[in-house]
């Protein structure tokens, strides 16, 4: 029972010292607020799984990764989800900077268990959304299919709009129905035609099933145009029918557009985004695709193609693109064929203030060679708005650090926003970091040197690694516990107890997670972005232990050097990871 007992009181240790280093790290940031965006059946928009998905195939986070649409009607910081389904989740991370449609991607964790097509609801800010991801047999590698139909492909569904000089989209894709006896991955690219080029990849189960591929490129010329596709030894074709440009007269022509309605707000040094769009009318002799654009005047201009169904007279959207250089009244001039109009945009300055830097709280703790986390090093700052209006605030580089935000101020005089760090600190020494504003000001930065490595471990190819926080030789006789908890910068934990009957804790000692029969510990690590979470104590289960090694105990200097190498079991996955080459050196 005793030894029961002082088992569990290292295990309330370990809990306790993982909340009490989870609290420093819970600093204030800025939350980002928008909503997922979806079509009408709830899947996610644009609805992009990349990688391979196969049963006991660990994801690789680089690679298999999903993508979706967040309309962000608030920057900052964002942390969007799914549920774990079938072993593995996704999740990104990241500030969002701009407002309007933001493409994020999502990168996977975990290895799946059992083959078939999984369905993941992603969540952000109290929206969902789903996306489907197939996962194929183990071991799969290519599929072997065939395309249906010859010398024709059966029934392609040819999407977008496909006119002469204007480039191809996301939404110019060729879907293909293909016949598949191998489940397995596919990659197929079409050669160069007219200027177009269709590819796509993915997996694929048995049976019948479609691929798509999405084109690229530019089509130079007008007229019919056969794509051959080639798969294996199976080839077809479809035909992608590239229309001449419409042409037309402006509304307002010569002179000013008439009507013109300008959208969205426009500052100097803020890039244009989804909502800085212009609104003109064109008439038209016939139905069919068109090209508008602008000049540039200022750092930006404004372009438009699309398609009009009939003769007649059409309202078109012409989206804007690039930065303003300077405020004041922009002029443009529209062309359509030979029809020319002209409006005007007013640039506005954008919001004023200064900055108190007195006020200045300076959030996590920075070390030289440490990069810094958008979560973890913020500043938080006073500043007196004087006129309203979007701000962007980047530091001088310094130190190999800069802070920025970004936002609209809606209200004016003194509040509080939230600088998020980024780079990596070079040297050690206190820095003076430059704060912009209509009265430029400092705020003081201390940088530690580089701390020692006092805690090291591989899970494959990546190291984790860091400094000891806490460690304690607690003596019971005629038992004894060490208690050992780590940590780095970046907000990862390592934590580990070791409980030796014997009452030492000596040289050439063993000690393992799975059992409370002989010389027994606990082992736990977290990663700050909350990717993996490993757990080996007696009760685990999954076959997982983790066994230490004690190479050195010198009594003298309170000094235990060690070993530890196996396995642990990832909450977050739900499954094993293997630890390699794990060491550590702690003074207690």
């Amino acid at each position: 029972m005793k030894k029961q007992f002082l088992y569990l009181l290292a295990l309330v240790i370990v809990i306790w010292t993982g909340c009490k280093k989870e609290e420093s790290f819970e600093l204030g940031n800025t939350p980002a607020q928008g909503s997922l965006q979806s079509d009408v059946t709830g899947d996610c928009l644009p609805k992009t799984v990349n990688g391979i998905y196969a049963v006991n195939l660990a994801l690789v986070p680089t690679s298999n990764t999903i993508t979706v649409t967040v309309d962000v009607t608030r920057t900052g910081i964002y942390t969007i989800t799914t549920d774990t389904v079938n072993g593995y989740f996704f999740r990104g991370v990241g500030t969002f900077t701009s407002l309007g449609a933001n493409v994020v991607t999502l990168r996977g964790n975990g290895t799946p268990f059992a083959e078939g097509v999984n369905n993941f609801v992603v969540s952000f800010d109290g929206t969902q959304c789903d996306i489907q991801v197939t996962v194929l047999p183990e071991g799969s590698g290519p599929a072997t299919f065939t395309l249906t139909g010859s010398p024709s492909c059966t029934t392609p569904v040819i999407n977008g709009t496909y006119g002469k000089t204007i480039p191809l989209t996301a939404a110019n894709t060729v879907v293909l129905n293909v016949n598949v006896t191998v489940a397995g991955t596919y990659n197929v690219t079409t050669t160069n035609v007219n200027g177009m080029i269709f590819s796509g990849t993915g997996t694929l189960a048995t049976g019948a099933q479609t691929i798509t591929l999405t084109g690229t490129g530019t089509p130079t010329t007008a007229g019919n145009n056969t794509i051959p596709v080639t798969a294996g030894s199976s080839t077809c074709s479809f035909v992608i029918n590239v229309v001449d440009l419409i042409t037309g007269t402006l509304g307002g022509s010569p002179g000013a557009c008439t009507p013109v309605t300008v959208n969205g707000s426009y500052y100097n040094g803020f890039a244009l985004d989804a909502t800085n769009t212009i609104q003109i009318q064109i008439t038209t002799t016939a139905g069919g695709p068109y090209n508008i654009s602008t000049n540039t005047t200022n750092g930006f201009s404004f372009t438009g193609s699309g398609s009009v169904p009939a003769a007649g007279t059409h309202t078109v959207t012409l989206v804007g693109t690039g930065t303003p250089n300077a405020t004041g009244a922009a002029n443009f001039t529209v062309t359509f064929g030979t029809s020319t109009c002209t409006f005007s945009v007013n640039v506005n300055a954008g919001a004023e203030f200064t900055a108190d830097c007195t006020s200045a709280t300076v959030n996590g703790t920075y070390q030289a060679g440490q990069t810094l986390s958008s979560a973890v090093h913020t500043v938080d700052i006073v500043v007196n708005v004087t006129v309203l209006g979007p701000y962007n605030i980047n530091t001088t580089a310094t130190n190999g650090i800069v802070f920025s935000d970004a936002g609209t101020f809606s209200s004016l005089g003194a509040q509080t926003i939230t600088l998020t760090g980024s780079g990596t600190p070079t040297a050690a020494g206190t820095f003076n970091i430059p704060m912009p504003g209509s009265t430029p000001c400092t705020f003081p930065l201390t940088c530690a040197a580089a701390p020692s490595i006092d805690w090291s471990f591989r899970i494959g190819t990546t190291t984790y690694q860091g400094s000891t926080f806490s460690a304690d030789l607690i003596p019971s006789a005629p038992f004894t516990a060490f208690d050992y908890s780590g940590d780095n910068v970046a907000g990862d934990d390592c934590s580990f107890t070791l409980v030796d009957l014997a009452g030492g804790i000596t040289n050439a000692e063993q000690y393992n997670t799975n059992t409370v029969t002989g010389n027994s510990g606990i082992f736990t690590f977290t990663d700050a972005a909350g990717t993996i979470d490993l757990e080996a104590q007696f009760g685990t289960g999954g076959g997982a232990n983790i066994r230490f090694v004690i190479t050195s105990h010198v009594i003298a200097t309170q000094t235990i050097i060690g070993t530890f190498t196996g396995t642990a079991f990832d909450n977050v996955s739900g499954t094993i990871k293997t630890i390699t080459g794990g060491t550590f050196t702690a003074v207690y």
